[in-house]
């Protein structure tokens, strides 16, 4: 029985050539302003383009030709690759990345082909991005130390080999803690802290101070107060900078909330976001009215925080999750909800990540969503104290009147907001089907 040369339609066929073409363009257009730096370079635009076009051609005929067209062309592509390299060889340039990064576009484009285009097209970002940022991932890999590179492979074994092992069961007083769901979490916190860690190290030592302020509230927002009270004690002349980076670190740690959320606790994320999001519009303001008068200042080493991935800080924010989760219920049971309360104002002074997610678990297990709300309105609140009174004595007088000001306006604002709001939001968001 003969089969279609094309079994597949002609409309979704054309559809993945020209998603191919565009993925073929989107990460050719770096190798060929690369090009323009060194001629050697043995693919520029065009060359990913078909590339990528051969990938989803030879996808194409699949149905008709089973998986042999795409060996075909990734072979003839390789040996195509192999040939460049050897002639860069030669000339004793040695380096693969051209050339690795032709054949990844040759899979993206047999994904493409495969019906898979929002796969492919995440792909193509993902290699566009790394290959842009070869001075920073450079920077970034010279800046690391060997207690990070040993703080990141313990960390592995940690969330790889020893997270599976523990036990997905409820334990404790009534049941709070479970060490599968304590585990993910740390590794969450943990990972999420290390990609604005990350981001800090790619951005450089040469940064402004705002921006480290936001980088860093992505690690610990805390962290930063800290920092930056320490460095305005130091250099008075930077106080007004240091002021709307450390707002600015603080307003940040607000959407880094509801990310977290969103993994551990999606059907919280909508109620949380009424606390949350009006104390991170508050701070924010502060923070870019600051940066106004003052101007940002670009200044070497202007954060330093240490890397979240060591061992020490992941068991510390293990036990203080356990600690707080106990708390909650603990309170909730004996004193009602103005335990919950008196709880969440403690926990918040040092840690919002611990009792916010605290809450979420909570709240999935029974806890009034208003209650809960509330009371991350007053944790978010008490945080937001601890860190104006860190920066006072810390940084001295002069930053704690810029800063403490507005902290507590913004702890204030957002407690009395929540007790308002809340109820008519989420009397509102009951109405909607889709709400978990």
């Amino acid at each position: 029985m003969t089969t279609a040369p094309l079994a597949t339609p002609p409309d979704v066929a054309i559809g993945s050539l020209l998603i191919a073409t565009l993925i073929g363009a989107l990460v050719g257009l770096d190798r060929e302003r690369k090009r323009e730096r060194a001629s050697h370079l043995v693919a520029g635009v065009r060359t990913f383009t078909l590339i990528a076009l051969l990938g989803a051609a030879s996808a194409l005929l699949v149905p008709s030709f089973g998986i042999v067209p795409v060996i075909v062309a990734f072979f003839a592509t390789a040996g195509f690759m192999a040939i460049g390299y050897q002639a860069q060889a030669r000339e004793a340039r040695v380096g693969a990345t051209t050339e690795v990064a032709a054949m990844v576009t040759f899979v993206l484009g047999v994904l493409a082909g495969l019906g898979a285009q929002v796969p492919a097209l995440a792909g193509a970002v993902l290699v566009t991005g790394t290959l842009s940022l070869r001075e920073e991932l450079h920077h970034f890999a010279g800046t690391l130390t060997q207690r990070d590179l040993q703080a990141v492979v313990r960390f592995a074994v940690v969330s790889l080999v020893l997270l599976p092992l523990l036990p997905d069961a409820p334990m404790g007083p009534w049941g709070v803690w479970n060490p599968r769901t304590i585990g993910w979490l740390v590794v969450l916190i943990s990972g999420v802290s290390f990609l604005g860690y990350v981001a800090m190290h790619l951005v450089g030592v040469r940064r402004g101070i705002g921006l480290s302020g936001i980088l860093g509230g992505l690690t610990s927002s805390t962290a930063v107060t800290l920092a930056f009270a320490r460095r305005a004690r130091d250099h008075p002349a930077l106080q007004p900078s240091l002021a709307s980076g450390l707002l600015a670190a603080s307003a940040v740690a607000g959407p880094r909330l509801l990310v977290l959320l969103g993994v551990v606790a999606p059907g919280f994320v909508l109620p949380a976001s009424i606390p949350i999001l009006v104390m991170t519009v508050l701070l924010a303001m502060a923070s870019w009215g600051m940066a106004r008068r003052a101007g940002d200042r670009v200044e070497a080493n202007a954060l330093e925080v240490r890397n979240p991935l060591e061992l020490r800080s992941a068991f510390a924010f293990a036990l203080a999750f356990a600690a707080i989760v106990w708390i909650v219920r603990a309170a909730e049971t004996v004193l009602g909800e103005g335990g919950v309360l008196l709880a969440s104002l403690l926990a918040g002074l040092t840690d919002l990540d611990a009792i916010t997610l605290s809450l979420g678990e909570q709240r999935a297990s029974g806890m009034a969503t208003l209650l809960a709300v509330r009371a991350l309105a007053i944790a978010a609140a008490s945080n937001c104290l601890f860190k104006g009174v860190l920066a006072w004595s810390v940084g001295g007088s002069a930053l704690g009147r810029r800063v403490t000001l507005w902290l507590l306006t913004a702890g204030v604002v957002t407690v009395v907001a929540t007790w308002w709001l809340a109820p008519i939001a989420l009397d509102a968001l009951a109405g909607i089907s889709w709400r978990p």
